[in-house]
């Protein structure tokens, strides 16, 4: 298979892209609107799994503890899941799918291409194989919104349905890359995530090939500049569009970690707060991060004036001091709330996204 046949194969032109189910339900310390903050601790004996996550994913980013994509998503769910996952089942399932994936590099000549592993993750997620079934991973489009099933943009669910959202899909290609040895990085833009690798083969104009899991689409980087109206700022402080390391993806799951318990437990309190204080520390870029960090801090204020009878004192000066920081270092970076135009911009292109998905293509001569 030559390279043009690669690109042919794997190549398809720009659609409009999906309205996203991570778009978080949050907003910046000043002003912000979305779930109540609340300072309710849950029951010690229903944060104890979130409690030994948080532990061990904070060891993975301090260098205690080998630094691991796979399990550090794992235990972001199996928290939620009060410890119902499986990791043994989880870890069957991704051997199997690499598995796979071996099989199809060499029965296919991928290896004398250095992103050959890209190459064949790539086909495994947009075309039907036995390897995956004969059923392609899609976007979910029965499960999205702030009212759907929090689990529904878990790894584990596309692992078993084969949908899923632009959180969990590209994560699952993350998780798969990792454990095949193929270099690929999470990436992000305004309320959605994406695959990016080096394009060693020079087989695409960009230096980048940016993998577009909801869509089935190698998608150029201007179309994410412009699609989503992304500032020169936000990129050069590697807010947006940056390929992620391992560690900061990891540190992207203590923020995950800590948005899920707040689904769990509708409170926002010093176990979000140290979630998103260890995160920033490895990824100080995320936006989400310091938005729950944020909404954190107004609990633990809110709690202190509610003991105190409402009175300023050097603690409520110091949270006051501590939120805004977190705001203006938001601002600095470049980040900008998503804007009304926006948002409705990104669900049309989820009207044409669902019209248009189902389209079949030829699969690799496999086996």
């Amino acid at each position: 298979m030559d390279k043009s046949m690669d690109v042919k194969l794997i190549v398809k032109g720009v659609l409009c892209l999906l309205l996203f189910c991570c778009v978080f339900p949050l907003q910046p310390a000043n002003g912000r609107q979305g779930g109540p903050v609340l300072n309710h601790t849950p029951d010690e004996s229903r944060s104890r799994h979130y409690r030994q996550a948080y532990l061990e994913i904070a060891d993975m980013l301090d260098g205690k503890a080998p630094l691991s994509v796979k399990r550090a998503v794992f235990l972001a769910e199996w928290a939620y899941l009060d410890g119902g996952l499986d990791y043994k089942a989880y870890c069957d399932g991704i051997d199997t799918a690499v598995a796979f994936l071996q099989r199809l590099i060499a029965a296919n000549g991928l290896g004398r291409y250095k992103t050959g592993k890209n190459l064949a993750l790539t086909e495994y997620f947009f075309r039907p194989y036995s390897g995956n079934g004969h059923k392609p991973f899609t976007y979910d489009f029965d499960h999205t919104g702030d009212e759907s099933d929090f689990t529904d943009q878990f790894v584990s669910k596309v692992m078993r349905t084969h949908t899923g959202q632009c959180r969990s899909l590209p994560m699952y290609y993350k998780v798969l890359a990792e454990s095949l040895g193929a270099e690929a990085y999470i990436a992000r833009a305004p309320a959605h995530v994406f695959i990016r690798y080096r394009n060693e083969d020079n087989m695409y104009p960009e230096p980048w090939v940016n993998v577009e899991l909801t869509t089935h689409q190698i998608t150029p980087e201007f179309f994410y500049k412009e699609h989503f109206e992304i500032g020169d700022k936000a990129i050069e402080s590697k807010v947006y569009l940056a390929p992620l390391t391992d560690r900061e993806t990891v540190a992207v799951q203590l923020a995950d970690l800590a948005f899920g318990y707040w689904r769990k437990f509708e409170c926002y309190d010093g176990f979000t707060r140290r979630c998103c204080e260890k995160s920033l520390e490895y990824y100080p870029q995320n936006p989400n991060a310091c938005i729950i960090l944020g909404k954190s801090l107004d609990a633990a204020l809110m709690s202190h004036l509610e003991q105190n009878g409402y009175k300023e004192d050097e603690y409520t000066r110091q949270i006051e001091a501590r939120s805004q920081s977190l705001y203006e270092s938001l601002k600095s970076l470049g980040w900008e709330q998503m804007s009304e135009g926006l948002h409705e911009k990104l669900e049309k292109g989820n009207e044409q996204g669902k019209k248009m998905q189902g389209a079949t293509t030829n699969e690799l001569p496999m086996l």
